[in-house]
C-alpha cells in the first residue's frame, strides 16, 4: 500500500491506493488530479480572491501608490517638457484659452490682433512646460497622504480606477498647490504682460464685460491634462507588464 497527498487550498485530501491489479486505473487518477491542478492555476482570477488572499494591506497599499507614482513620473515627463503641453499627443493637451474664443479672441481677431491671442497661447504653454521640478513633489506629497480606504475595490476596479480615487481626494489640494508655480510663471514668461495689452485693446472696441482668472484658468488645466496622462498611464501598467514594477505585479493577476 502507498499513499498519495495533495494540497488543495489548506485541505488535505488523501487517497488510498492499494493493490492496484490496473495500473490504468492510478494513471487515470493521476491524469485526473493533474487536470485539476493545472486548471486550477492557469484560470482567470475574475473574483479577485486570489489577490485578497494572496497579498497583504501593506503589499497592496504599495502597489496602489506605486501606480500613482509611476503614472504622475509618466505624465510630468510627457508634458512638462519643452513642446509636452503645445504638441504632445496630436495637440490634445494644449492649453487654449477656449473659453475666450467668442469673446476676447474674435474681438481682437478682427481688428487684426491675432498675433497677441497666439502668443498668449504659446507662452502658456511654455510656462506649463516649465513647471516640472516644481510640480514633481506636489505630487509626491499628494500621494504620500492619499488614505486608502479599500484597497481590493481599487485594485480590481476599472482601468482608471486608481487615478479617480487620487482625484477625487487630491484634486483641490493639487489645484490650490499649483497656483504658486503658476503665478511666478505668469510674469517670468510673459503672459502677464501679453494679457494686459490683450485687454487694454479689448476695452477700446468694446463695453461688454470680461471677467476672467487666467491663473486659475491655466492651474486646472495644467492638472487636468496631467491626470488625464496619469489615466493613460495607469491602464498601461494594468494591461501590459513591460509597464509594471515588481511591486505592482498583482495587477497582473
Amino acid at each position: 500500500m502507498f499513499l498519495l497527498s495533495v494540497d488543495s487550498f489548506g485541505k488535505n485530501t488523501i487517497f488510498a491506493v492499494s493493490k492496484f491489479k490496473d495500473m490504468k486505473k492510478l494513471n487515470i487518477i493521476l491524469g485526473m488530479i493533474l487536470f485539476a491542478a493545472v486548471a486550477l492555476f492557469s484560470c482567470k482570477d475574475e473574483s479577485g480572491e486570489f489577490v485578497e488572499q494572496l497579498y497583504t494591506n501593506s503589499q497592496k497599499e504599495k502597489a496602489i501608490k506605486d501606480c500613482l507614482r509611476a503614472s504622475a513620473d509618466s505624465a510630468l515627463n510627457h508634458l512638462c517638457v519643452a513642446d509636452g503641453f503645445y504638441n504632445y499627443n496630436n495637440a490634445a493637451y494644449r492649453i487654449d484659452y477656449s473659453p475666450l474664443q467668442n469673446s476676447l479672441f474674435d474681438t481682437l481677431v478682427r481688428h487684426g490682433y491675432g498675433n497677441l491671442a497666439d502668443s498668449l497661447i504659446l507662452h502658456t504653454n511654455r510656462l506649463a512646460e516649465n513647471c516640472k521640478a516644481q510640480l514633481a513633489p506636489l505630487f509626491t506629497s499628494a500621494i504620500d497622504t492619499l488614505e486608502i480606504f479599500d484597497y481590493d475595490a481599487l485594485i480590481q476596479g476599472d482601468v482608471t480606477a486608481i487615478t479617480k480615487y487620487f482625484e477625487t481626494y487630491k484634486y483641490q489640494f493639487l489645484r490650490s498647490a499649483f497656483q504658486t508655480p503658476v503665478s511666478i510663471r505668469l510674469n517670468l514668461f510673459g503672459v502677464t504682460q501679453i494679457w494686459n495689452e490683450m485687454i487694454h485693446l479689448y476695452a477700446q472696441y468694446t463695453s461688454a464685460p470680461l471677467n476672467f482668472d487666467v491663473q486659475n484658468y491655466v492651474a486646472e488645466k495644467m492638472l487636468d491634462g496631467l491626470l488625464q496622462e496619469m489615466r493613460v498611464e495607469e491602464e498601461l501598467i494594468r494591461t501590459d507588464s513591460t509597464h509594471r514594477s515588481e511591486s505592482m505585479e498583482l495587477f497582473g493577476d
